[in-house]
């Protein structure tokens, strides 16, 4: 099961007793108009801008999209550390099994309906809010850092990069970690299996 950012206890308790006052969108994308229904859990999906019965998510830019039309992900892939010190060539192949980390610009969903009259959508706050990636450090503090844990290929890219798609799109909305299946990385970086 995947985890999320959890808020505490009195902060969930204040939604309920001004729920109408709240910013949450339940009326308008949740199962029921009365925030009394609502669990703990469902309250802080919401909170993070997740609306799982009627499949709405909250991008980057404060509006929603119904993730029923995701037709594609991608990634901006900028970076790459090694987890030893090997000199970063961009002209030679990197093996994936030397890379230490990640280092993503960006995660967009493309939608096959346009949503805030776009159809290209940056979810990469709602990845850093959620807990699905975390700010580099030192040189790569301009960057989203994803460990290479699995170091292995999904479709010819890293799994690590697919990884926040499988488990915080994926994995909530649909309980199945490959609905949205079709995932590109865009970087001039060559990686290779070896």
């Amino acid at each position: 099961m995947e985890k999320i950012r959890t808020f505490q206890q009195y902060e969930l308790n204040k939604i309920r007793k001004n729920g109408k006052e709240s910013g949450l969108q339940f009326e308008k994308f949740g199962r029921s108009s009365n925030i009394m229904d609502y669990s703990d859990r469902e309250i802080n999906e919401m909170i993070l801008g997740i609306y799982k019965d009627s499949k709405h998510l909250m991008v980057d830019g404060g509006y929603f999209i119904n993730v029923s039309t995701v037709q594609k992900a991608t990634c901006v892939l900028t970076d790459i550390s090694y987890s030893r010190r090997i000199k970063l060539d961009r002209t030679v192949p990197i093996k994936l099994k030397n890379i230490r980390n990640f280092y993503i610009q960006d995660y967009f969903l493309e939608t096959s309906e346009k949503f805030s009259n776009s159809a290209k959508h940056k979810i990469t706050g709602y990845l850093k809010k959620i807990g699905g990636i975390s700010l580099g450090k030192g040189k790569y503090s301009h960057a989203y850092s994803i460990p290479n844990d699995f170091k292995t290929f999904y479709h010819g890219i890293p799994i690590d990069l697919f990884y926040p798609i499988q488990q915080y799109i994926n994995g909530l909305f649909f309980g199945d970690d490959y609905h949205i299946s079709t995932f590109d990385v865009v970087t001039d970086l060559t990686i290779i299996d070896e």
